[in-house]
């Protein structure tokens, strides 16, 4: 190209350049493109998935209200905020946490459960909580710089390209979970919440080295374990209550009440309801169970309830939810039941010997006594505190005494019958166990204290006594425990158990040693009493014949025990109105008692009450009262006061004083009676009815008869409980409320009444005894005012 050419083109192409610069900015510097700084972040997305929220949560308003109060003054402290729900297996500890969370994440910048039921499931957690930091940081950046991530949280080096970290090694996995532990102590980082759930196992790990140590933050624990909430708030999950136990029971078998049930059925249906909760004690994991069932089978709650109570084990024992979080009601326990055994035997023990009482009101001093402990012997308080730990048992507000809730009490005797060896032998322990915690020490009179003690634990006699089939009755221990139970029924107005008790003693002993032995006689004895005390005398009588005519033989005629048969026949010959037969016998038995025993015996004394109580129905009234006197002053010497035999003698000495019309001073004896008898004895004991009866009549001879009423209706109402409605003393009840209505001119009603005594006191009495004379009397004056 020629030097022209060239430099024509040179001059165009830079005239062509200079057009462009014309259209291009004029810097044309290189535009730096910085990339992002990452810092740490502390809004992390709510994600919560190893539990769900339960969409049938129902009612336990006023929990998550104290809950959040809790919180709420937490905070105002200067520490992290830490609150426990702390409750028996089954309560809902775990839903209310969750729901709390749902409802209140807005007030936190994060909020993370942590499954504590174990310190490698409470690791695994934080190794989780780590996860979603990453997986937060990352979505924070257009491209993952896993680099700088992990050198931000605190494990500088442990991402691999895929933010993946190993925490095979144990010290990675402590790496990790320092690190998480770091994040939430960080100073901007003062608004997250931790939940840890089942926090069960105190023992092997502390939950303290997982909560950060810092002043702000706020952490939920769930624990079966009382003690978890110790230098924590604790607040405790009862059962629920019964409208809320409702709800839940319907929401949970998917049904509205008023359109599921058809017209006419509803209020049937609302009953079978409120029954189904109260059986289950109201208890959420129970309720829901149930209503699961019922949606299954698409049933009445009136047919879920006639299940219950013929298969209560099946439903209880199989898991009818279907779901993730489903559980039986019995397996709800079975953890806290293999962490007791595991950790105390003698408590897993006290467990199973607890499943044959009743639930409630399981007193430790009865069980010291039936275990035979020394006083020095913690085993026991060990095994209850224990129970007290993981929620199974709680304490009463006597302090002295545990209840055991109706499912778990159940639950425990559920496991026992699946070996039917295990049970039958644990079922006898139980039996005798109970026997001898109600025993009294040998040689000891019964005081006011011990019939106290013994109408305590009555409930624990009945409950035991459905394993008397299980019994051996040759073993001489067997028969004590018999022995046992005859006499506190027999000493508290429950004769029929006492019958019961009696008459399986005396078949074993007639059988093994015969029916003219001393024991077997005393058996005899012994059913004569009880026949004596229901009213059937003449049964009576003939059994105390044959007794005594075989302890003459055997032991003589002054021995103390023929004495004793003596006298309790004179007691019958009293109640059929034979006072000539009663006087002879009771004069005998005296003369006997007082130069075997002397004057001063508990025996002799009795017997001089009896003649007392014989003049005083013969109207011979000085001479009952001197008698009267003498036993009294001998019974407060030895017994005391308030001894129920003292008050007896009270009792008779106002009835007296009552014959005489010296009213005053029969209702100052009668109070002080009462008083005594309601103490020791219990309101609805036969003593006590017997001196309310008798200060009826007091009040009716007064002409105060609303008050004579009210008395007698309290002593009806008492005898046909504990009597039956067929019993002389029922019928005596009834003859004298008639007395009352005739007295009032109320012959209609009087007339009623007086009818029904002379058809109970002519079959239990005949028709010569005075009583039935009197209630036919009363039908003839009330016949004749009525024409």
């Amino acid at each position: 190209m020629d030097k022209a050419n060239c430099t024509e083109l040179v001059g165009q192409l830079k005239e062509y350049i200079d057009g462009l610069f014309n259209v291009l900015p004029p810097d044309l510097t290189p535009i730096s493109v910085p990339k992002t700084r990452l810092s740490l972040s502390f809004n992390i997305p709510f994600k919560i998935s190893d539990v769900r929220r339960n969409p049938d949560f129902v009612g336990r308003e006023y929990l998550l209200e104290q809950l959040v109060h809790e919180i709420d003054e937490g905070r105002a402290a200067t520490d992290i905020t830490q609150v426990v729900l702390h409750g028996m297996g089954g309560m809902g500890k775990t839903q209310i946490a969750l729901e709390y969370v749902y409802r209140h994440r807005k007030d936190y910048s994060s909020a993370f459960w942590i499954n504590a039921s174990s310190e490698q499931t409470t690791k695994t957690s934080f190794i989780r909580i780590m996860e979603q930091l990453i997986e937060h940081h990352v979505t924070l950046l257009d491209e993952p710089d896993y680099k700088h991530i992990g050198s931000l949280l605190g494990i500088a080096g442990k991402l691999d390209s895929a933010g993946l970290f190993s925490t095979e090694k144990p010290e990675e996995e402590q790496q990790v979970i320092k690190a998480v532990q770091k994040w939430l102590t960080a100073k901007p980082n003062n608004k997250w919440l931790l939940v840890f759930d089942n926090l069960d196992d105190l023992e092997s790990f502390d939950i303290n080295d997982y909560i950060p140590s810092c002043d702000f933050g706020t952490v939920i624990i769930t624990s079966r374990r009382r003690e978890s909430a110790q230098h924590r708030r604790g607040l405790e999950v009862h059962q629920m209550q019964s409208n809320e136990a409702e709800r839940l029971l319907l929401t949970s078998a998917g049904l509205d009440l008023g359109r599921f049930a058809p017209e006419g059925k509803c209020k049937l249906e609302e009953t079978a309801v409120a029954a189904i909760v109260e059986n289950l004690g109201y208890l959420p994991v129970a309720i829901a169970q149930a209503g699961a069932y019922i949606n299954i089978r698409q049933c009445y709650f009136s047919h879920y309830l006639r299940e219950y109570k013929t298969n209560v084990n099946r439903l209880l024992s199989r898991k009818w939810n279907k779901g993730k979080n489903g559980t039986s009601v019995f397996a709800t326990w079975e953890l806290s039941f293999n962490a007791i055994k595991n950790q105390n035997p003698k408590a897993a023990e006290l467990l199973s010997l607890c499943a044959f009482l009743d639930n409630n009101d399981i007193c430790e001093e009865f069980l010291r006594r039936g275990m035979k402990l020394a006083m020095n012997d913690t085993s026991l308080a060990d095994s209850i505190h224990l129970l007290f730990s993981y929620s199974i048992a709680k304490r009463t507000e006597t302090y002295d005494s545990f209840n055991i809730h109706p499912l778990v009490h159940l639950c425990i005797r559920w496991k026992l019958e699946i070996e039917p060896d295990e049970y039958q032998k644990k079922a006898i322990e139980a039996f005798l166990i109970v026997a001898s915690g109600i025993a009294i020490p040998e040689g000891r009179e019964r005081m006011v204290s011990d019939w106290i003690f013994e109408r305590r634990n009555l409930p624990h006699l009945f409950a035991v006594e459905r394993q008397m089939k299980d019994l051996p009755l040759e073993k001489k221990e067997s028969l004590a425990a018999l022995d046992t139970l005859y006499w506190v029924y027999k000493n508290h107005g429950h004769y029929r158990k006492a019958e019961e008790m009696c008459t399986a003693v005396l078949a074993t002993r007639e059988k093994l040693l015969g029916t003219n032995h001393l024991e077997t006689l005393n058996t005899i004895h012994d059913m004569a009493e009880l026949y004596e005390r229901q009213g059937k005398y003449n049964p009576a009588l003939g059994l105390y014949q044959r007794v005594l005519e075989g302890r003459e033989k055997a032991l003589g005629t002054d021995h103390p025990n023929t004495l004793e048969t003596v006298m309790n026949m004179g007691l019958v010959y009293t109640r059929q109105g034979q006072y000539s037969e009663a006087l002879e016998l009771f004069q005998r038995a005296l003369a006997g008692c007082e130069k075997s025993l002397g004057a001063d015996h508990l025996t002799t004394l009795g017997t001089v009450q009896n003649l007392a109580m014989v003049y005083d129905y013969q109207g011979k009234y000085n001479q009952a009262l001197e008698r009267y006197q003498w036993a009294l002053a001998g019974f407060e010497k030895t017994l005391g006061v308030d001894h129920p035999t003292t008050l007896t003698t009270v009792n008779d000495m106002a009835i007296a004083y009552q014959n005489q019309g010296k009213y005053s001073q029969a209702l100052e004896m009668y109070q002080r009676a009462l008083a005594g008898f309601e103490k020791a004895l219990g309101a609805d004991h036969p003593t006590t009815l017997t001196t309310i009866h008798n200060m009826a009549i007091v009040y009716k001879n007064q002409g105060k008869y609303s008050q004579a009423l009210e008395l007698y209706q309290r002593a009806l109402a008492g005898w046909e409980k504990s009597l039956g409605t067929d019993h002389p003393t029922t019928f005596d009840t009834v003859n004298s409320m008639a007395n009352v209505y005739e007295s009032q001119g109320k012959y209609s009603q009087a007339l009623e009444l007086y009818q029904r005594a002379l058809a109970g006191f002519e079959k239990a009495l005949g028709a010569e005894h005075s009583d039935t004379v009197w209630s036919l009397e009363g039908v003839e004056r009330c016949q004749a005012a009525l024409k």
